[in-house]
Formats: structure tokens, sequence, C-alpha cells
């Protein structure tokens, strides 16, 4: 029996912990003991009886002003506080620290920096797992993010000088030898696992990773089943934070035959205000088996409901709220199966947009060549595939 330790220290929402829970229960049947080292506990309080040991993450300290547009993924990591080697000192003490505690044989890292770099410390083996945006693509110094913006060479440079400057301190600071010598260092494990289509992945097919498939299964959720035959169907899965919210649910009234709204972050009586004969709108997650007959989906280009839709052959349209997703959304307007508004557009004229995409039959015909290309793959046993993978990362 090993003892694999899932780090996560980046990143919001639930994808993470939806990507990693799973896992660990499929590395126990295995045999294997797991640990959770999470950023947010909440999430895990629904599985207290499951008897997996969880710890809060040592986090840094956030800078009292971060740049809102980053360069790459170096400037992301001095935003979040890597420009601050005491505040880092303290993290990696504390990662260090659960690490003698725990004792480890593998760190399997999602989007947690800290992490890999306390399991170099103490010579552990790790293994990156993500969705494609924590584990940027080789490089020195590490690309831009938006390559239709030229970003002089030299700039990315001192970003990565800075960071590896930061670390090296650290380093010193808790009297350890070896730090990293390039930025790709901090996400990047011995292997790299994404739990994703290439197609969803925001860097572009590419060398140097493996592509397991998505292991975060949207399916969960409440059950819920179409009323009518009224075309045309449309699923739609949302951020009520998302200042376009309410428009595009007004925008669904005119244009769906019928429509299922998800918004978790609803109360359950803002839902019904919303909702109608033919737009119902739910407070919580939905099962998205209704995406096999829907003509349809909307959503914020999140890889957990982009995939469901991919392998239903249904188009898309998209309303990215942040970069990893704006990403995301670009790879699938290229493979034409989608159609977005970016997040700094502006609004328009949202029941027309939506009319015409539903009504465009190269996009039908782009997402159901995708659907074919990934005909027969198993949501049910990905966590499973992704488990055994872990298992052979294991020191012998």
């Amino acid at each position: 029996m090993a003892r694999i330790l899932c780090a996560w220290e980046f990143g919001g929402d639930l994808g993470h912990v939806r990507r990693l829970l799973p896992i660990a229960r499929e590395l126990r049947r295995l045999g294997h003991e797991a640990a959770f080292v999470f950023r947010d506990l909440a999430p895990l309080g629904a599985h207290a009886d499951e008897g997996f040991e969880w710890f809060q993450a040592p986090l840094v300290r956030l800078p009292p002003l971060q740049n809102a547009s980053p360069l790459s993924p170096t400037d992301v990591l001095l935003n979040l506080g890597y420009a601050d080697a005491a505040a880092l000192t303290g993290a990696l003490l504390g990662w260090r620290g659960l690490c003698a505690l725990w004792q480890p044989d593998l760190v399997v890292a999602d989007y947690a920096p800290a992490a890999l770099l306390a399991a170099r410390l103490r010579g552990v083996p790790t293994v990156t797992i993500g969705s494609g945006f924590s584990l940027p693509p080789p490089g020195a110094p590490l690309a831009a993010y938006r390559d239709w913006h030229r970003v002089e060479p030299e700039v990315l440079r001192r970003l990565d000088e800075r960071l590896l400057a930061t670390v090296s301190k650290a380093f010193q600071n808790v009297h350890a030898a070896s730090p990293p010598s390039a930025a790709r260092e901090l996400f990047a494990g011995e292997v790299n696992l994404l739990c994703n289509f290439p197609d969803l992945d925001p860097f572009g097919p590419r060398e140097g990773v493996e592509y397991l498939g998505p292991a975060a299964d949207a399916s969960l959720g409440r059950e819920v089943a179409w009323n009518t035959d009224a075309r045309p169907r449309i699923v739609a899965y949302l951020k009520p934070r998302d200042a376009r919210f309410v428009a595009l649910v007004a925008a669904l009234r005119q244009v769906a035959g019928e429509a299922l709204v998800a918004a978790p972050g609803l109360t359950d009586a803002q839902a019904r205000e919303l909702s109608s004969d033919r737009v119902r709108v739910f407070a919580e997650a939905l099962n998205l088996d209704a995406l096999g007959s829907a003509d349809l989906c909307i959503s914020h280009a999140g890889p957990g409901v982009a995939s469901r839709a991919i392998l239903a052959g249904v188009p898309l349209a998209l309303l990215p709220m942040q970069l990893e997703q704006f990403l995301v959304a670009r790879r699938l307007r290229s493979a034409g199966a989608a159609d977005f508004i970016a997040p700094d557009d502006p609004p328009p004229d949202f029941a027309a947009w939506l009319g015409a995409i539903a009504q465009r039959a190269e996009l039908r015909e782009g997402a159901r060549a995708l659907a074919r290309a990934h005909q027969g793959y198993d949501f049910e046993h990905a966590a499973a595939r992704a488990a055994q993978r872990i298992a052979r990362a294991l020191p012998a």
C-alpha cells in the first residue's frame, strides 16, 4: 500500500474537488491510502463519512494589489503572492511540514506549485493533474497567454527571473539546496496528466502530457427531462453572478422551444421567479443526460459541461468569464463546434445571437464531428483510468 497526497492550491469553483475525489476513491480501491490538502475544505464536508484524511492547504498571502490581466503563467503566480519571499517561505514550511507529518510516497498536484516545491524538498515524486490551464507548455521564458498580442520576450524573461529569484530566496530561508532553475518546474511533475480531450486543452494538442479524458463526471445532479417536443431544445449551465445572466434567461424565453437552465447559486425562490412554461431554471446542478436530445448548449466554457456537449454532438454558445474559459472557447470555435462572446465584448442582442447559433448547420456538423472523434468515451471509468495511471507513477 502506498500513501498518495492530493493537493489543490489555486483555482476556484468545484472542478478540482470533482476531479480529485473520485480518483482518490479509485486509489483506495487499488489498495492505496489517499489524503487531501485543499485550499477550501468546505466541499469535502459532505463526504466526511468516507474516511479520508484532509488538511487545510498552507496558502501564500495575497498581495493587496493584483494585475487583472496577467501576461503569462509566471505572472499569475507573482500576482498570487509568489513575489513575496517571506510569504512563500511560510507556505513552503507548511507544505513541507505536512509532507513530513503524512509521509506520502507520491504527491498529486492539481494547480499546486507549493506542493510541488515541498515534494522537491523531500525528494517525493510528483504527478500533476488538471484540465490543461495549470500546466503551461514548455518554454523559456514561459509564453504569454494571449498570442494575439505581441509581448517582448525580454518582458517574459524578466517575469521568469523574478519568480525564480523569489523561490530561490525561499529555499535559502528553509536551508534547502537545488531550487528550480526554470519557471516551468513550478507547474510540471515527473508525470503530467490532463483530464481533458485535446480539443479542450487551452494550449492545444501538445507533446509531453498524457490525455486521459475528462475525469469529473458532469452527469451528477438532479435528473430532469424534457416536457415537450418543442424546438430548439436548449440546455444552459450558467453562473448567476455573470452580469449577463438575467438577459440570457430573458432571451431564452424568446428563442427556446424548451430550455433547462442550471444556475447553482440562486435561491429556490429566485429560480422559480425566473422560470416560465418554456424555460425552467434550477438552483442546483443538473444531470446532463438531457444533452443527448438537445439542439444547443450554453455555458461558460468550463471543461466539464463542454466535454459532455462534445460527446453529445451538440453545438455550444459560450460566454467565458475568465481567461481559461476564453482560451477553451477559442479552441472550440476553431474546431467549428461553437461560437462565443468574450468577457469584454459589449452584450449583443442575446435572443438574435442564440437564435442564429441554433440555426447554423456548420456548427451542428462541427459538433457531430467532434462526437465521432470521441465516440465510445466512457465517463463512468474515467477516474479509475486516472487512478491506475497515478499508481504506475509510484516509486518501485
